[in-house]
């Protein structure tokens, strides 16, 4: 019966065939050094990963400029000096098996930053508004337009890094309470400007690294993304739906690859975040599977992927062959603890 399953069947994201549903969600590794620059630890990590049979692989999160650091020995895409290794990954990927898709999570931390990270490297946190994170009580500089800008380049620069790479994509990682994800939130988003206010401006820096990328790496190169769709804090301004699956349905418009639902910030209430729920029965797997019935409808053809405590096949087999979600992702922690990734 599984033989026949639909999980194992192929599918397309933009261009890309993935020969089967299973995908591997980004992670924090862990394992980079103190510039970013990944090792044969790195190239181990992914080439067992390949060796597993899943179908698209999603390396992560990268940060893209100096300052988007979140965490101790996290992975960069910053500059040329991270490309050599990351490429040797690639291939080692590929080499495996070349049918297996190898994308990478590109990210800036924003306000959600570690502070030792913050003493040690002199960073400033930046974000769309100076509005501190309770969790972690620093107050980010408030973004300017020349700012926002600069990050947007930075982005687009780091999906260059990462084509050169050879990666067969890249994932923008506006989930989870880093900086895309700050610029979705009301909570964390108070601007007035072109890039605060109502959700097509909040969405609007995100639309405009989906383009710039597309325009500097090609149109048929897959850029796919990690949504935030609640935040999980009990404030009335927080990001949840119904608004949560109208900024899905603009991304799918902006013409994004696929879409990977998630949710939480550091600041989430620990009753309302089902991320520190334990898993123990198939009833309680798939968490977010309630909002992937809601914004599969809105977003027409565009894959989604479906991550959140899904443990086994019964499930996952499930929400594919009813049309909840196209893929259905995995989250595999390799070091601990580590970041919300």
């Amino acid at each position: 019966m599984r033989r026949n399953a639909i999980l194992f069947s192929s599918k397309k994201i933009g261009s890309m065939t993935v020969k089967n549903r299973i995908v591997r969600s980004a992670t924090y590794e862990g394992i980079a050094d103190d510039n970013g620059l990944v090792d044969n630890r790195y190239v181990a990590l992914y080439e067992n990963l390949a060796k597993g049979g899943v179908g698209l692989i999603i390396a992560g999160f990268a940060f893209v400029k100096e300052n988007g650091i979140a965490a101790k020995y996290q992975t960069g895409i910053h500059r040329d000096e991270c490309i050599p290794m990351l490429k040797k990954s690639v291939e080692t990927v590929h080499q495996i098996n070349e049918n297996v898709k190898f994308v990478l999570q590109i990210a800036h931390c924003g306000r959600q930053v570690d502070p030792n990270i913050v003493k040690e490297k002199k960073i400033e946190p930046i974000a769309p508004s100076p509005i501190a994170d309770k969790s972690i009580g620093i107050v980010p500089k408030e973004m300017t337009t020349k700012d926002i800008e600069d990050i947007i380049q930075s982005f687009i620069a780091s999906a260059e890094r990462a084509k050169r790479a050879g990666f067969d994509g890249v994932q923008l990682h506006a989930a989870h309470g880093y900086l895309l994800s700050e610029f979705l939130s009301p909570y964390m988003n108070k601007r007035t400007d072109n890039y605060g206010g109502n959700s097509e401006n909040r969405a609007r820096i995100i639309v405009d690294i989906f383009e710039g990328i597309k325009e500097k790496c090609g149109k048929d190169w897959p850029v796919l993304i990690k949504l935030q769709i609640d935040d999980f804090v009990k404030d009335n301004s927080s990001l949840r739906p119904p608004e949560s699956i109208k900024i899905a349905r603009i991304m799918a418009d902006a013409g994004f690859d696929a879409i990977e639902i998630s949710g939480g910030i550091y600041e989430s209430d620990e009753k309302m975040d089902p991320w520190y729920l334990k898993v123990r029965t198939t009833d309680e797997e798939a968490y977010f599977l309630p909002y992937a019935k809601k914004i599969k409808k809105v977003i027409g053809e565009t894959p989604l992927i479906l991550v959140g405590g899904i443990r086994s096949f019964r499930v996952a087999e499930g929400i594919v062959r009813d049309g909840y979600a196209d893929f259905i992702s995995i989250c595999l922690l390799y070091t601990s603890p580590s970041p919300r990734d």
